[in-house]
């Protein structure tokens, strides 16, 4: 407890009467050219209540670069994701064209809409995979979106 109360304190001291910025560079957070541990990255999110869930979205990254099945589970959950929604999409874009074809028009613009929104779902989901060689850079954008909005907070809080 003594650790974290210590702790605590350096991260609000630094926050409060430094103005430098923390970096992020190639899987590492500096702040006056000292190195940040990820919990006290993960201590000023807490604080200043910024990146969080960019945080958590790198670390999942970073898993899914190091641990093979984490990334074939998560490949193909959004495969079947895709593929089940992209056949409810071009099933119900399929009964709008029949639905338009018998004159009821209300019925087929909400087919039509339902039928767009499934086959975005799908794209999206599609999109989601990621190779082992995509993993790092998708970690480092969300590593650098943390370092921005942490040094937005932070430039905020005092002023």
């Amino acid at each position: 407890m003594k650790l974290l109360t210590t702790i605590a304190a350096v991260l609000i001291s630094i926050s409060a009467f430094s103005q430098d910025l923390i970096e992020y560079d190639n899987g590492t957070f500096t702040q006056n050219g000292e190195e940040l541990s990820m919990e006290q990255i993960n201590d000023l999110t807490a604080l200043h209540k910024a990146g969080k869930g960019n945080v958590r979205r790198a670390n999942r990254f970073d898993r899914m670069h190091n641990d093979r099945y984490l990334r074939i589970s998560n490949n193909g959950l959004n495969f079947i994701g895709g593929a089940a929604s992209g056949v409810v999409g071009v099933f119900s874009l399929g009964s709008a064209v029949w639905l338009y074809s018998l004159e009821e028009d209300f019925h087929g613009r909400q087919a039509t809409a339902l039928g767009a929104v499934f086959c975005v779902v799908s794209y999206k989901a599609f999109l989601s995979t990621v190779s082992k060689e995509m993993c790092l850079p998708k970690r480092d954008e969300q590593f650098n979106k943390v370092a921005d909005k942490l040094n937005e907070a932070i430039k905020a809080a005092n002023q």
